[in-house]
């Protein structure tokens, strides 16, 4: 079966899909990675009965599938942050979101921001949607075909700056990513004005809601009935899948919980006894 996945999904989704082909050795996936807006093109031509994207299905997209007589299914596996990376020689990695706003709307921005597919990539229409409300980045854009391109031309401009999937950066054991860090500087990001926290796009800071950009991945499919693009959602929204979207720095939507308990007692009390 083809699936389409966003392309800044691509650390998180590949290995949830090495594991999956490992446990089920006659089931055979292949994710095509692109932009948005070509995998939600995808998802209503048949082309892909699966797509992984960082919304929900529009009601003029549900509507187009039920006039199909196809009953649209969606389901949230995580949750993902942008990262904003920069030059790697700068002095301050310390950013906040209305300094980040400004720039973005202002003609004369000092800064490029380069974008992973452009503007039909899924981060594009978040900085429309929910980061600018509305309103269409003024700065200047530069459109990146992969992450390697994105690092390339971060790395030789000062003045530019990236937004790219957390997932690129935030496995701190996958050699790629070392790479990645050791080449550009990660932007911690403030959320609010008056702020004294800044915080990185880490799993246990998009929980409590601290670091800003953030967005919800979901899993959208067509399948007329249970079958294998319903078997890989299922694993992923499964135990053994959000594990590993935890490792690649996804917050799982439903993360694994860990109770611990603390008890209070007088060691020198006990230690007379």
């Amino acid at each position: 079966m083809h699936i389409a996945a966003d392309m800044s999904l691509y650390p998180a989704l590949q290995p949830v899909l090495e594991q999956f082909h490992r446990t089920y050795p006659n089931a055979h996936i292949e994710i095509t990675y692109t932009t948005e807006k070509q995998a939600v093109e995808g998802l209503l031509a048949d082309s892909f009965r699966v797509v992984i994207i960082t919304r929900p299905f529009t009601k003029a997209e549900s509507l187009a599938l039920t006039e199909q007589r196809i009953r649209p299914k969606q389901t949230r596996i995580a949750r993902e942050g942008i990262a904003v990376i920069g030059y790697p020689f700068r002095q301050d990695s310390l950013l906040s979101v209305d300094t980040l706003v400004k720039w973005l709307l202002d003609r004369k921005s000092p800064y490029t921001f380069v974008i992973e597919g452009g503007a039909g990539s899924g981060i594009y229409r978040y900085l429309i949607d929910t980061l600018l409300r509305g309103r269409k980045p003024e700065a200047t854009l530069y459109r990146a075909d992969s992450i390697g391109k994105i690092i390339q031309y971060v790395q030789q401009n000062p003045r530019a700056i990236g937004l790219i999937g957390v997932a690129w950066v935030c496995d701190r054991e996958d050699s790629t990513t070392q790479k990645f860090l050791r080449s550009v500087r990660l932007f911690a990001l403030q959320a609010a004005r008056g702020d004294k926290a800044y915080y990185y796009p880490y799993a246990g800071y998009l929980r409590p809601g601290f670091y800003p950009l953030s967005r919800d991945v979901y899993a959208l499919s067509r399948e007329p009935r249970v079958g294998l693009g319903s078997g890989f959602v299922s694993y992923l929204a499964g135990p053994d899948g959000q594990r590993i979207l935890l490792k690649s720095g996804l917050l799982p939507a439903i993360a694994p919980v860990r109770i611990v308990e603390l008890k209070e007692e007088n060691i020198f009390q006990k230690q007379r006894e």
